[in-house]
């Protein structure tokens, strides 16, 4: 599995917790320990400001976008400025910083806490102490590779885990169109001003993996599941796909095993996809889990019932003794945590099935509502029930028709409208397409569903596992419901 990594390009913009500071213009590494001890960050304004240093240990995280830092920006202001020809004292340490770099051979020196520099650190006088130790300025925008002699493109971003540990950096091999390959940092032979010469051929580089955007390799891992016929027709949509400094994740539910490896194939088949987290659940799988599950347990072991699953929702069939025997397997079954709904088709004395009401969309978090004459907000959370797993309504937030208003000549349009917090039941849903949650009322009707209230509903059990695709922080239990069971 590929560890987190931070991506930092010079001249990226560097925000304090409380606002934009500055931009990054260079990194100081020890080049003994292969490890980035501070930034210099140059600090917005028109006059020709000297950059600050700042210590590794205040980078909140980085991306090829922005570096983030967990201090504000007057904190920032009070670290010592960067002085050309200066000696940089870190931890009673002095340490002369040069434009050449090379780990191959280096010296071992002791970095001083990047503690002391926000405490105390300075630039002293280059002749305060006889023999100071060296740090490296190691990548600057567009410096030049070589594959020894040979050019080979230039560094696009430096390649940093979050203890500040260098990993490698990006080559852009060019000159318009190229690879973006990752260059482990022990093929750096030497760095020298504006050239980065590595210890390998150019025909060495032609086994690296390629460097991508986790946004970009996201859209390209969708692009490959949906080429796949077989998957595009079966599981598609009930995969969710996240990238992370190039690792993807597959999240959700399958219907075959053989499907699950495709998807992790189309996955690695990706440029750029560095390592594929495959966390997809198979419906046999599953069906397996809940049917030990209902064999283990006194009320249901000796009940004929069969049980299915789709993509995640188990479905319940046969006959059994009683209504609360029914009730009981259905509540075993949503006991499995990866169980995505259950749907209780089962037959028991007194019990009428309608198998019309029986609605399991899941709307996403963040999706947009329209009631049949107008858009209304969007979903904020869901509402599920811990019998079956399923949702059963969604708040939405948005702007919706005052439904005091009685005027029956205005256009929904022209109503008067105000912003509230509305819980809108699932049975008043007509879709649920990839765009949005399609109501079957108008806005007035939905606007007299309940206001959201937040002592009606509680939070789930802390070691309660949410649906697919749902996150614990998204979803919420009715409180009234429960308390009618």
């Amino acid at each position: 599995m590929v560890e987190p990594r931070w991506e930092v390009k010079i001249g990226s913009p560097v925000t304090a917790t409380d606002g934009d500071y500055g931009r990054l213009q260079q990194l100081l590494v020890d080049p003994g320990q292969e490890r980035v001890v501070g930034l210099l960050v140059r600090p917005h304004g028109w006059l020709p400001y000297h950059p600050v240093v700042v210590p590794e240990n205040v980078i909140a995280d980085a991306s090829e976008n922005e570096v983030r830092l967990n201090i504000n920006r007057e904190q920032v202001e009070a670290l010592p400025e960067y002085l050309p020809d200066a000696v940089l004292v870190m931890d009673g340490r002095n340490y002369e910083v040069h434009d050449k770099w090379s780990p191959i051979g280096g010296k071992q020196v002791e970095v001083g806490s990047a503690a002391n520099l926000e405490a105390g650190g300075m630039i002293s006088n280059p002749f305060t102490r006889p023999e100071p130790h060296h740090l490296g300025l190691l990548v600057r925008a567009g410096q030049r590779v070589f594959c020894r002699e040979e050019p080979a493109g230039w560094v696009a971003l430096l390649l940093l885990e979050p203890d500040g540990r260098v990993t490698g950096f990006v080559l852009h091999t060019g000159p318009l169109i190229g690879r973006n390959l990752i260059v482990p940092i022990t093929w750096v032979h030497q760095v020298d001003g504006n050239r980065v010469y590595l210890s390998v051929g150019k025909k060495d580089l032609r086994g690296l993996h390629d460097y991508g955007l986790d946004d970009a390799l996201m859209v390209d891992v969708k692009n490959a599941l949906w080429s796949d016929e077989i998957l595009r027709n079966t599981d598609d949509k009930e995969i969710g796909i996240s990238v992370e400094d190039g690792v993807v994740r597959l999240r959700g539910h399958v219907v075959t095993q053989r499907n699950k490896r495709k998807a992790e194939d189309a996955a690695r088949s990706v440029p750029g996809v560095l390592d594929v987290e495959n966390c997809l659940i198979v419906d046999d799988d599953l069906v397996l889990q809940v049917a030990q599950t209902l064999g283990k347990n006194e009320l249901t072991r000796s009940e004929r019932i069969a049980v299915g699953a789709q993509n995640g929702f188990i479905t319940l069939n046969g006959e059994v003794g009683s209504a609360a025997i029914r009730d009981a397997a259905e509540a075993i079954a949503a006991s499995v945590p990866q169980v995505r709904g259950v749907v209780n088709y089962l037959h028991a004395p007194n019990i009428i099935i309608d198998y019309k009401d029986e609605p399991i969309w899941q709307p996403y978090i963040g999706q947009e509502v329209s009631a049949a004459d107008m858009q209304l907000g969007q979903v904020e959370k869901v509402v599920i029930d811990p019998r079956n797993r399923r949702v059963t309504a969604f708040v939405a937030r948005g702007y919706f028709p005052d439904p005091q208003d009685k005027d029956g000549y205005r256009l929904p349009s022209d109503e008067p409208q105000e912003e509230r917090r509305i819980v809108i039941p699932m049975h008043v849903v007509g879709s649920v397409t990839d765009g949005s949650v399609l109501l079957e009322v108008s806005g007035a009707e939905a606007a007299l569903c309940r206001s959201f209230e937040l002592a009606d509903f509680i939070d789930p059990p802390a070691e309660w596992q949410p649906p697919y695709p749902y996150r614990w922080e998204q979803v919420l239990f009715d409180g009234e419901r429960l308390e009618e069971l």
